[in-house]
């Protein structure tokens, strides 16, 4: 074959194929695909330099090319954390990463395909109504959440307050559930904490901290938490991190921080990248000299954010965990903005928790187990939440009793 015949052939076989590729995104057009073809074109380059894992841009390419849209070629990576949002998506991302916004009060995840609810907020419109941890919302407004990306069952949740929105709610076994239509008006929801002194007849004054998630805000209530809890001479802290699902990673940080006696420079959390590039973040200083015993609370739903600051805890010796195994999720997310107006919400590293260890799909193990959840899931594999309300009783019951053992060992004998 002589080399002109080659050059011949290759550029032949060149235009045959850019043909082809015409052809087919022509007759995408015209069924509806591809409409999104420049967002795919921004897309695919970010994926190929910064994605958690390697990935070939011609194979997302071609991927794009059978899928016909960005949704579904995110999808193919069968990574659940990896999406693109919407502007209106993106842009209440941002609402709810600072701390304040207008909703019903309830924290959401997806779990074995369903949107549940991992804990309601304490006097919201949510907890007021009755809804429960492991509630599965099936509809929005009387739209099924089948197939509905977290972030836009959450668009459709929240809005401004005194306005009305509809969640059908599925409780129970799959068999025979009981399904109702519940009407929650909205309200303004500032999510960062809870606190409040409790009385222990044994130890005294206790400190009791609910850290619903991980903004802008918590590391700076926190603060003041921790402060007006040691004016009051607590004789220890319980910070519940229990059905927390995470948040800002540099919120996190910060959160342990606090917690973390004489800690500055001491690792929180290491991230690994793909280049096998690490990035290590360090206590800052701990503005709280005298901090009493901690001990933490955790479950099943303790994911994320949470499980950074409860390996720290554990890790570097600051109090003792209760509890259950955490949800473990060791991976990070990025959010890149988009000229669209959305944003590309995608993995870009996993995580080692202080001590060095990998907790995704493993979780973190607490220092004392009170139940162990495969216990608590009935021969249909759905929650009984009855008892489950019943074991979180018992678990703060626990971590008393932990506190005032820890509060006993730390004492000083008299002279």
């Amino acid at each position: 074959m002589s080399r002109l015949f080659r050059q011949r052939l290759i550029s032949f076989l060149f235009i045959l194929i850019m043909l082809l590729l015409l052809f087919a995104l022509g007759f995408g057009l015209s069924q509806g695909y591809y409409r999104d073809g420049l967002l795919a074109l921004q897309v695919i380059p970010v994926l190929k330099l910064k994605y958690v894992e390697p990935l070939s841009a011609t194979r997302l390419f071609f991927t794009y090319l059978q899928k016909g849209n960005v949704p579904e070629l995110l999808a193919s990576l069968e990574d659940p954390y990896t999406k693109y949002l919407t502007e209106e998506e993106y842009n209440l991302l941002l609402e709810e990463n600072k701390g304040s916004y207008g909703g019903v009060g309830i924290y959401l995840e997806y779990k074995d395909r369903e949107l549940i609810i991992f804990k309601p907020m304490k006097n919201s419109p949510a907890d007021r109504a009755g809804l429960m941890p492991g509630d599965r919302i099936i509809a929005i407004d009387a739209e099924p959440t089948k197939d509905m990306s977290k972030e836009l069952a959450v668009s459709k949740i929240l809005g401004p307050p005194g306005t009305a929105v509809i969640l059908t709610i599925k409780r129970g076994p799959e068999i025979n559930p009981i399904i109702n239509n519940i009407t929650l008006t909205r309200s303004l929801i500032d999510p960062s904490i809870e606190w409040e002194i409790k009385f222990d007849p044994v130890i005294g004054k206790i400190g009791w901290i609910s850290l619903t998630q991980f903004n802008e805000k918590t590391s700076a209530d926190l603060g003041k938490a921790l402060q007006a809890i040691t004016r009051e001479n607590a004789a220890g802290i319980i910070l519940d991190l229990r059905y927390n699902p995470g948040g800002l990673l540099i919120s996190a940080v910060e959160v342990a921080s606090q917690l973390i006696k004489d800690g500055s420079e001491l690792p929180i959390v290491s991230l690994k990248y793909r280049n096998q590039k690490e990035e290590t973040f360090l206590a800052y200083p701990n503005p709280h000299h005298s901090l009493p015993p901690l001990v933490l609370l955790v479950n099943e739903w303790s994911a994320s954010s949470s499980e950074i600051v409860a390996g720290a805890v554990k890790d570097l010796q600051a109090g003792i965990l209760v509890g259950n195994t955490t949800f473990g999720k060791g991976l990070v997310q990025d959010v890149i903005p988009l000229p669209t107006g959305g944003a590309l919400y995608f993995t870009v590293a996993t995580y080692l928790t202080s001590g060095g260890n990998y907790i995704h799909k493993q979780g973190i193990l607490p220092d004392v187990m009170v139940k162990n959840p495969e216990e608590n899931i009935s021969t249909n594999g759905n929650l009984d939440f009855h008892l489950q309300q019943q074991i979180d009783l018992q678990q703060e019951e626990v971590a008393i009793q932990v506190l005032r053992r820890l509060i006993y060992s730390t004492q000083k004998p008299a002279a």
